[in-house]
């Protein structure tokens, strides 16, 4: 007897759309309006490894400006280059329309509804999945656990029967402290971060099959 993996809780950027770029970008010209400079590295550090947000880079860098104002150009600037230059990682598609018949597909992104919403317009995925679940949802982004958390009670899912899909470090951390397992699948901004935690790492989606799941299923049951 297997142990079914019947839900799969799927990260957004950086792990279904290439768009962390798109939100570097996107701050970068918020904080240009201020004249401040952010660099790439910089925003990979704070944001995609760390899960850090606007707020706690302001007082980090002691910057005069008030960072609800920030926020708000920034997504302004997102929600333009989103419809317009966001991407699928690649066989986003494909993976999603193989796995959608088999289990239940949710999101859970630390990103606001109305960014998640743009990027999922532009791509087109948004009808694959039951639920979606936006930093509206969490009192505390990743790398804490409470958007996972949240999915589990809106789905009244049984943590042993989901899969979490993540592209960084902060991702694996939320999962693993919501007692979920979870598959990273890193990008080169997320490269070189702390897979340790993650049930399994892979090389792109295209190797998330209904049967790598049926393994992880078993491998659950033996070890269990």
């Amino acid at each position: 007897m297997q142990r079914v993996i019947t839900t799969l809780i799927f990260d957004l950027d950086g792990t279904l759309a290439d768009t962390e770029i798109l939100h570097c970008r996107a701050y970068q010209q918020a904080l240009t309006t201020f004249g401040i400079s952010i660099s790439e590295e910089a925003y990979e550090e704070h944001w995609i490894r760390q899960g850090r947000n606007i707020d706690e880079y302001v007082v980090e860098h002691e910057l005069d400006v008030d960072p609800d104002v920030i926020r708000e150009e920034k997504a302004r600037h997102f929600e333009n280059l989103a419809r317009t230059e966001a991407r699928p990682m690649p066989g986003v598609h494909a993976a999603l329309d193989r796995l959608r018949w088999r289990n239940r597909l949710v999101l859970a992104t630390s990103s606001y509804r109305d960014a998640a919403t743009a990027v999922l317009d532009s791509l087109q995925i948004a009808d694959m999945f039951e639920y979606i679940a936006t930093k509206e949802n969490a009192a505390r982004v990743k790398p804490a656990p409470d958007v996972h958390l949240h999915v589990l009670e809106k789905l009244r899912a049984r943590p042993q029967e989901c899969l979490v899909v993540e592209d960084a470090e902060k991702g694996v951390k939320a999962a693993t402290a919501a007692g979920l397992r979870c598959v990273a699948i890193p990008n080169p901004l997320t490269a070189d971060h702390d897979f340790s935690a993650a049930t399994l790492v892979l090389g792109s989606i295209s190797e998330l099959t209904p049967e790598r799941l049926r393994e992880l299923g078993q491998r659950a049951l033996e070890t269990a």
